[in-house]
């Protein structure tokens, strides 16, 4: 298992809403979520972003999308979501599992287990690219 801390800068999201979708791989292995990554790909898109949000009364959701300037980017019928600044532990396959989302969720759990990283659960966001590398930015708290 290997990470590193990271400082991403506030960012824009502008993609499809997936309700009650939670961070993990079983969340990110769905056939919804699947669908909808074929539906934000067909628009030209190469890098997919999931940010998974969590709010207090209605638990975990997820846009699916990509990065965007703001609300004059966004088709009908998405939904904008910003990324804040802060400081998060970057997650990428080392191969440990077959695969690569099994692998950066099971590192995620392991860290979070053994006390090396204390997640915010605030905005955490997995980065699919067009070769199919995952790489997750997980919030700290």
């Amino acid at each position: 298992m290997s990470f590193e801390l990271t400082k991403l800068h506030g960012h824009y999201v502008g993609g499809l809403v997936l309700p009650g979708l939670e961070p993990g791989s079983t969340g990110q292995q769905s056939e919804l979520l699947a669908f909808t990554e074929d539906r934000i790909r067909a628009r030209g898109v190469g890098e997919v972003l999931v940010v998974y949000i969590c709010h207090p009364e209605v638990g975990w959701n997820a846009v699916v999308g990509s990065r965007c300037e703001g609300l004059s980017e966004l088709t009908i019928g998405d939904s904008l979501v910003r990324v804040p600044a802060g400081y998060f532990a970057r997650f990428v396959p080392d191969g440990e599992h077959s695969d690569p989302v099994d692998d950066v969720w099971h590192q995620v759990e392991i860290a979070e287990k053994e006390g090396l990283i204390e997640r915010a659960h605030r905005e955490e966001v997995a980065v699919l690219g067009p070769s199919g590398l995952t790489q997750l930015y997980i919030s700290l708290a």
